[in-house]
């Protein structure tokens, strides 16, 4: 009797260790995700009276990793990232879309759709990751043959080819947010060509586009704490908000979170970074889309299979 006592105390305890969090982990790459929780890490070291530890991670390496060994509670991420852990049954949810596609096609040339780079040549970033399958998607469905109308040269990451681009060695880029603005504020002859999320939405008929930033949630979160994640929903929507205002606060605290951004064009890169929260219920038409795209052309970007609609928090 006194065995089977001791046996149920020590279950007891570890379903309270295990089910009970003082603190909830948040990570995001640096950049216009961690942007997105700005005046959250800035203001919300609690939320509905429990701690919050948030995580800035510099290299996409580091993040990954954090990931892999479910040392994060609540994540914004790439969103073909989401897939992947999905599909490796680590326990994270979609909550929803933090940021639509940011990525846009520049020069200093006159065209306005992707069927006039045809026998063109153009410089991008990410040679098998989500950008470049998003880019080649959209060129095939413009009637190009990867093979043989474009040539396409991929570049380490936009630190790189934006120079390359500045310098006239490169004549068309392919480049997200914030580097796009960089490129437009110092070569005032340059200017967007296509919008590759405008492009999305024309092609699939969505609203939204396709996700590129997602908002993703560990399923112990969910289990321990329902309110919490509403109100940590409230404080993002909120954040975001923040940060396409013009709130004098906003490069004080961009600074004091120590999130890798040119100031100077901060109000050029919100302008085109498409923030906008989505429920992952609200989004799943627009997810499902980009999945099945993304798993016809590398099914390994998202984890080999296209996730079940499960992948999404219901509420």
């Amino acid at each position: 009797m006194k065995r089977k006592l001791i046996y149920f105390l020590l279950i007891l305890f570890l379903e309270v260790n295990i089910y009970s969090k003082d603190k909830i982990k948040v990570v995001a790459p640096d950049g216009l995700p961690a942007l997105s929780l700005v005046k959250m890490i800035n203001e919300n070291s609690k939320i509905d009276g429990v701690e919050v530890e948030y995580k800035i991670e510099k290299l996409s390496e580091s993040l990954v990793m954090t990931l892999m060994k479910k040392d994060a509670d609540i994540a914004i991420i790439p969103s073909n990232l989401a897939g992947q852990l999905y599909n490796k049954g680590l326990g994270y949810k979609i909550g929803g879309t933090v940021g639509w596609g940011s990525f846009y096609v520049i020069s200093r040339e006159d065209f306005n759709s992707l069927k006039d780079l045809k026998r063109k040549e153009i410089g991008t970033i990410g040679k098998g990751l989500t950008p470049d399958i998003i880019l080649q998607i959209l060129l095939k469905k413009n009637g190009l043959d990867l093979l043989k109308d474009i040539k396409i040269d991929y570049l380490s990451s936009g630190n790189e080819l934006a120079p390359l681009y500045l310098s006239r060695k490169k004549d068309i880029v392919v480049i997200a947010e914030p580097m796009a603005s960089k490129i437009l504020s110092k070569d005032k002859n340059s200017k967007i060509n296509v919008e590759l999320n405008q492009e999305w939405k024309k092609l699939f008929s969505v609203t939204k586009g396709y996700p590129q930033s997602t908002l993703i949630v560990s399923e112990s979160v969910l289990k321990e704490n329902s309110n919490f994640l509403d109100e940590f929903i409230k404080d993002l929507k909120d954040s975001i908000d923040f940060v396409k205002s013009n709130n004098n606060k906003r490069l004080e605290y961009i600074s004091k979170a120590q999130i890798t951004l040119p100031n100077d064009i901060i109000d050029e890169v919100v302008k085109k970074a498409n923030f906008d929260f989505t429920t992952g219920a609200e989004g799943k038409d627009e997810y499902m889309i980009y999945f099945k795209e993304i798993a016809e052309n590398n099914k390994k970007a998202i984890g080999g299979k296209i996730p079940d609609e499960e992948i999404f928090i219901s509420k």
